[in-house]
């Protein structure tokens, strides 16, 4: 578990919490991020945050876990 806060930002940050769990052929990663407002929590939403996330998860399997065979 970790806590962050966006640059720029003031007031609490989130608490990330990352789980990698065993899976037949591989790993699940699974991170939850709790908000401490459902203010806050839309903002973020609305930086397009989830995209590039998603783009650098995608970036990390393609160059980092496939070449290694894992």
């Amino acid at each position: 578990m970790t806590t962050e806060r966006m640059i720029g930002m003031e007031g609490e940050g989130t608490i990330n919490e990352l789980t990698l769990t065993p899976v037949e052929g591989g790993t699940l990663l699974s991170l939850v991020i709790t908000y401490p407002t459902t203010e806050l929590r839309d903002i973020v939403l609305g930086t397009g945050m989830t995209d590039g996330m998603e783009t650098s998860y995608q970036r990390l399997e393609r160059e980092v876990l496939a070449p290694a065979g894992l």
